[in-house]
């Protein structure tokens, strides 16, 4: 049901006021970006326009792109904000269009939507993160309107979109199997249906075809993804450190220095309570921490700005896959029991991991950073004392919840007939959506530890749909 213009115009010009007093506040209170890890990659990617590095450089181009205009940070972090805004906006009346809606459920879509205090300081983190989450609405959107009206130049959009989805995280991967899935089923011609994912086959594999390329030129190693050996190896490597009992095993000779390296690691912790671990949470210690054995140079500094360790983390991917991949077949049980169950759990109730601090705790940046926006010093700081940013940890009870919401209004919508009272649109959005949610668990699972940040375009869908379904059954309760 589509909404009028008027009202439009007035959900534009709110969600523009209410922007920009957020922002102004937050850069009062935030005068600096804030920067973690992935932060100085990203930039060293920008500073040397590379194409290829060890997180996929779509990010970098955008950052590049707003430096053609200014350096500024400041600059930055608006034109993330305002892009997301734009996104959300998108998305935001797409979901008006499905079905129509009460006063109050749409106030609370649209208060989650452009008032969540997740979004904004996201905004301010110098990472891929925030503008994926806008892709992503766009993206998804593109898929709802597919669904009730679909055509040509939709379905191009649709592919530029997710084209650009790939340059900016690895978590796209699953994209084009959520996209090909609902142009199947969507209403165009078996020609159109096969062209457009042709199309997307064809793209996504020219995109791999040429990254592999261009990280055999910029990192000395041809592989599409120089990080994903390496998670590969964390993940098992994190699953095999916390058995309580390690048989001896004589591993094949390619494995025997990495094997051997975190063995003597492992037995160094043996007499340290599991509480004081430096790999205790189920985070990216093995892949990151200069103190990890898999790092090919023990105690390297400023790892994801130093250039010749990565190339030398890249040399030792293809080698670090199989190793992990090793292990695993090795103790298929105790990698469930170690890192599946417990990164399954960590999907439900996700840590606040870097959202929670600022700047990784530290009061300077990596020179790049200094570098590319031009700051004077090192030196950053804030005026606030950054305690409402503890609000974060509770983001992943609220996660929780969300999810358990989201089940029951699916089990109600079974229980009580919702197919019989809801339009025909909303429906197939519903499962559409339920889809992607099963695709990206399973992926997300398998492929690194979750954390609340790569989360919250969930929590988006899941508000958003439980919110909807939920003035449907009022709605019908009042009717009898």
């Amino acid at each position: 049901m589509r909404i009028h213009l008027k009202d439009r115009q007035r959900y534009v010009f709110i969600a523009g006021i209410t922007m920009l007093i957020q922002f102004l506040l937050f850069k009062y209170l935030y005068p600096f970006p804030n920067f973690m890890q992935d932060s100085y990659n990203y930039l060293r990617s920008t500073y040397t326009n590379a194409d290829a590095n060890m997180w996929p450089v779509g990010y970098a181009k955008l950052v590049r792109f707003v430096g053609f205009f200014s350096h500024s940070d400041t600059l930055l972090v608006f034109v993330q904000y305002l892009c997301y805004h734009c996104c959300a906006l998108y998305f935001f009346f797409t979901i008006l269009d499905l079905t129509p809606s009460g006063k109050w459920a749409k106030a609370t879509i649209f208060a989650f939507l452009f008032l969540n205090p997740a979004i904004l300081y996201l905004s301010n983190y110098i990472t891929s993160d925030v503008y994926f989450i806008s892709i992503s609405l766009v993206w998804i959107s593109q898929l709802f309107k597919l669904i009730y009206k679909p055509g040509r130049l939709l379905l191009l959009a649709h592919l530029l979109v997710l084209l650009l989805a790939f340059t900016v995280r690895y978590h796209a991967l699953i994209y084009p199997v959520i996209s090909i899935t609902v142009i199947v089923f969507c209403g165009v011609s078996v020609r159109t249906k096969l062209a457009s994912i042709i199309a997307i086959i064809t793209l996504i594999s020219g995109f791999i075809y040429y990254t592999t390329g261009q990280t055999g030129k910029v990192m000395g190693t041809r592989q599409f993804s120089a990080f994903s050996g390496w998670q590969m190896a964390s993940n098992a490597v994190y699953a095999y450190a916390h058995m309580p009992v390690r048989p001896v095993i004589t591993v094949p000779s390619a494995f025997a220095a990495v094997h051997q390296r975190v063995t003597i690691y492992l037995d160094s912790l043996q007499h340290i309570p599991m509480a004081f671990r430096p790999d205790r949470p189920l985070m990216a210690f093995y892949l990151w921490d200069p103190g990890s054995p898999l790092q090919p140079v023990p105690g390297a500094a400023h790892i994801a700005d130093n250039k010749v360790h990565l190339e030398r983390m890249a040399a030792v991917s293809p080698l670090y896959n199989k190793y992990g991949k090793y292990l695993i077949n090795q103790y298929p049980l105790q990698y469930i029991r170690y890192y599946i169950w417990p990164n399954m759990l960590q999907y439900a109730n996700p840590p606040a991991e870097n959202m929670s601090v600022y700047n990784d705790g530290a009061d300077s940046v990596w020179s790049i950073a200094q570098t590319w926006f031009r700051y004077k010093t090192d030196k950053v700081y804030t005026v606030s004392d950054k305690s409402e940013m503890r609000l974060f940890d509770y983001y992943s009870a609220f996660m929780v919840f969300i999810i358990i919401l989201f089940t029951g209004v699916w089990i109600a919508y079974l229980l009580i007939g919702g197919r019989k009272f809801t339009a025909p649109a909303f429906r197939q959005a519903f499962r559409m959506t339920t889809f992607y949610w099963i695709v990206h668990f399973g992926f997300s699972v398998l492929a690194s530890p979750v954390v609340l940040r790569y989360q919250l375009f969930n929590m988006i869908l899941g508000v958003t749909f439980s919110i909807l379904l939920v003035d449907m059954y009022l709605k019908r309760a009042r009717l009898g």
